[in-house]
């Protein structure tokens, strides 16, 4: 075997390993460097001197990992990209986001364009960990991914040959993560080691201590009053804090207040919650229940650059969780400098810092008690007057974890990269100190022959005979099938990955990417097999005893008390649930709400997939809890609005009335939030306040203006149109009612029933003649994104065309465009286009 170092040596960015084995040149990883004072790219020219590359497999999607895959894919368009299925998902979003970076940075030239990652994209083949591929004909190489544990879809890599085997660690993390459990490395045995040094000079704290001493920081921060910044990561630390901050208010620990997550952060968790297998499993089940892991009521994404200034502008305390992790660019920067100079407010790093970012310069002034602080963004100086933290929350293995994996997989030849010069010299000379392997500091630019004498001997796996079934399982008749099979030839007691389970089935080693993901989705809601529980990509077959269990639960209700514990399982006191019940003769679970209107919309598919699970049928309470509808109330008020400190709530009328004074702009603003959050309507007293209007009668016969609006409000909801704004106008041929929808030309679809309203309310009805631009463009944004067609920058707004103008963030495929089209035009009236 031969092993060059074009990049990943003595450092910590732009990881690309060539290795050759049995004739073949296989790259592992091909990643960029993100300090912008040096070259971003790898030595690409040792590729071309080394006979080029017959196949690319990657470990994880950090960029540094993956980033100029685009590069090496372009130059050798023929050769195969092996990766997990989250890994691919991953890379999608951050080499786009890449792209949108290279056009925003004037006077740069890009190192690719949007048809190489798309090309790139298409050469990308998917197995799960644990599941043993061959990725040349002649079939003497086998690679298998083995779960890392860094971020989701993280694998180790483990290549057999003739020659011998290898083992290439990639970033891997022993300890337990909010998001993904530790790796997972069964007592391989390769002749040779490609390991990772990042922290290989020191050893973690424990993971739970630095936890708590984040979430103390946290709560003094905001029962002072001041904001907190964690600058993150956003694949991996930052939902690992999101997760981290989400459970301790729901335990109580932390009091409750708005978290603000911005950049990218909203994306990755998009794609997390694509690939629950690839999760810890507590998080897998939540998501097979459509409950959303990250976000909910007190935990939102920024979705402009107006919400980003008034969250800064806000008197209320709040965490702001942003990219990107080090400072060096992204919103965080920006939080960063708005937020400095406010002693109440409180940067918290929680991550690896470059040493020439900016976060590695707050790092060090955290301990300064002396002199002016300051912090130091390209050439601004902004006086520090916040203060700082550090909290270990690292995703890599420290110096005795890794010393502890070489132990268990017994290399013959250990490489050490991954990590700066001090870190790589220190875990090498404790390891040589420790193991019976030749340790080797690798450097950028050598060629390692490997000689290794005999190669060690395999453990080869005794694997079930075929089924040699013809099509792909098709339903849960078809996994009892497979599930039989597996039993009468004894393989019960192992977990086989999907691909492995469709072999036995198929009799085929070829498989198309859509059809394993669907056939995870059928292995998930079986009942003869189960995600394995530390390792959720891999499936078990259920005992008899268990799958007669389920069997039985499915015929009958669940037991009473099994049920109302699922309930919290599915519901969480995120959702409002206060409180809960049965009517036993009857199976029917009364689940307490405390705004039962919008948790009937929000989770009418998980109550639908609690009452097949339980055999229960779900009733809610038809009143809002009071109490919760005051304490939304002062969160909603802003201090320059009077509140006379009553809320008034009109059971048999279905809406809430109090007394407020202030601007009617944010009048407006604190009834649409009540209106949204509770599903009622929040009524201004008669009593004078700015914003309100007193009912008018001008003709008789008129209905009251406020049942009215009631009317039209109840109207188009029942008929799934949403009016955006409401209210009384006047002209010279006096009172009328105005509507806006979300453009006029949708309003002009509903004239027969705005006729009918009109004679119904004695009102002369109205269409606001302006389309609500900012939520065409956002409808624009989703649509697009929902159908993986990712824009380069923002939509444009053309009125007087009645258009939508879009610039693709590389090829789309035309087909899924015009469909979009379609849909955009039904629900807007304006067109889409190129």
């Amino acid at each position: 075997m031969r092993l060059t170092f074009c990049g990943g040596a003595g450092e910590v960015g732009a990881s690309c390993y060539l290795l050759n084995i049995d004739g073949k040149n296989i790259l592992l990883d091909c990643g960029i460097r993100l300090n912008a004072s040096k070259d971003s790219l790898p030595d690409f020219r040792l590729i071309q001197e080394n006979g080029g590359v017959d196949a690319i497999i990657i470990s994880h999607a950090h960029l540094d990992h993956t980033g100029s895959l685009p590069i090496i894919s372009r130059e050798y368009p023929e050769v195969p990209i092996y990766m997990t299925h989250a890994t691919k998902d991953l890379v999608r979003v951050l080499l786009y986001d890449s792209l949108k970076i290279m056009d925003q940075s004037d006077g740069e030239i890009p190192i690719y364009a949007p048809k190489h990652v798309e090309m790139m994209l298409g050469r990308i083949i998917c197995f799960s960990p644990e599941y043993p591929f061959e990725p040349f004909k002649e079939g003497q190489v086998k690679v298998t991914f083995y779960h890392a544990g860094h971020i989701a879809g993280a694998s180790a890599i483990y290549i057999q040959g003739q020659e011998g085997s290898f083992f290439y660690s990639g970033d891997i993390s022993v300890t337990n993560q909010q998001t993904v459990g530790g790796a997972s490395i069964p007592k391989l045995r390769p002749d040779a080691a490609l390991i990772e040094s990042t922290y290989g000079n020191r050893l973690h704290a424990n993971r739970e201590v630095e936890e708590e001493r984040l979430l103390a920081s946290v709560r003094e921060v905001i029962e002072n009053g001041g904001k907190m910044l964690i600058p993150a990561f956003a694949l991996g630390r930052a939902q690992e804090i999101i997760l981290i901050l989400k459970k301790a208010m729901n335990k109580g620990t932390i009091p409750k207040f708005k978290i603000y997550v911005d950049g990218m952060v909203r994306e990755i968790c998009r794609v997390y919650r694509l690939n629950p297998n690839y999760l810890r499993p507590m998080l897998a089940k939540k998501i097979w229940r459509n409950i959303d892991i990250f976000f909910d009521d007190l935990i939102e994404p920024v979705t402009s650059k107006d919400m980003r200034e008034s969250i800064v502008d806000q008197s209320e305390p709040c965490c702001i969780i942003s990219s990107s992790g080090m400072l060096t660019g992204g919103p965080s920067q920006w939080y960063a400098e708005k937020l400095a100079e406010d002693e109440r407010n409180f940067i918290a790093i929680t991550g690896y810092q470059d040493e020439e970012s900016p976060g590695r310069q707050l790092l060090e002034l955290i301990d300064k008690t002396e002199g002016e602080r300051w912090l130091e963004i390209g050439e601004r100086k902004i006086p520090l007057k916040c203060r700082i933290g550090k909290y270990g929350l690292s995703a890599h293995a420290d110096r005795g974890e890794i010393i502890g994996l070489v132990h268990s997989i017994t290399p013959k030849v250990i490489f050490l990269v991954h990590g700066d010069r001090e870190a790589i010299k220190d875990l090498g000379r404790h390891m040589q100190a420790d193991i019976r392997g030749r340790v080797y500091l690798a450097e950028n630019g050598e060629c390692h022959d490997i000689r290794i004498g005999k190669a060690r001997k395999q453990i080869n796996f005794n694997s079930i005979t075929s089924m040699a079934s013809r099509v792909n399982p098709q339903g849960e008749d078809d996994l009892e099938k497979l599930w039989q099979h597996i039993m009468e030839h004894g393989g019960e007691k192992y977990p086989y990955s999907a691909e492995e389970l469709l072999r036995i089935w198929k009799g085929d080693f070829s498989f198309e990417e859509d059809e394993i993901r669907e056939f995870i989705k059928l292995l998930n809601d079986s009942i003869y097999f189960e995600p394995d529980y530390r390792r959720p990509f891999l499936f078990r077959l259920l005992s008899k005893e268990a799958v007669q269990e389920q069997l039985e639960k499915f015929q009958g209700p669940m037991e009473i008390n099994q049920m109302l514990s699922l309930a919290d399982e599915y519901f969480p006191p995120q959702t409002g649930l206060y409180k809960k019940g049965a009517r036993f003769d009857e199976k029917i679970v009364l689940l307490n709400f405390n705004f039962p209107l919008v948790a009937r919309e929000r989770y009418k598919e998980q109550f639908k997939k609690f009452e097949e699970e339980t055999g229960w049928k779900v009733e809610l309470n038809q009143e809002c809890n009071l109490e919760a509808a005051e304490n939304l109330l002062l969160n909603l008020l802003p201090p320059e609005v009077e509140f006379n400190g009553k809320l008034s709530y009109y059971r048999a009328e279905g809406y809430f009335k109090t007394f407020l004074q202030g601007d009617e702009e944010l009048l407006k603003q604190i009834q649409d939030g009540f209106k949204e959050h509770t599903g009622l309507e929040l009524r201004l007293s008669k009593e004078k306040a700015e914003g309100f209007t007193t009912p008018v009668s001008a003709q008789e016969g008129q209905m009251e203006q406020n049942r009215a609006f009631e009317l039209i409000e109840r109207t188009f909801a029942d008929r799934g149109v949403k009016i955006y704004k409401k209210g009384l106008k006047r002209d010279d041929r006096g009172q009328y009612i105005e509507l806006s929808f979300i453009s006029p030309e949708i309003g002009q679809q509903w004239q027969d029933v705005i006729k009918h309203l009109e004679e119904e309310t004695c009102w002369n009805i109205r269409i606001a003649k302006n389309p609500n631009q900012n939520e065409i463009l956002k409808l624009a944004r989703r649509m697009l994104e929902g159908a993986d067609l990712y824009l380069k920058k923002n939509p444009g707004f053309f009125l007087l065309e009645k258009r939508i103008k879009v610039v693709p963030a590389g090829e789309w495929d035309q087909e899924v465009f015009r469909k979009v089209q379609e849909q955009f035009k039904s629900q807007t009236g304006y067109d889409l286009s190129l």
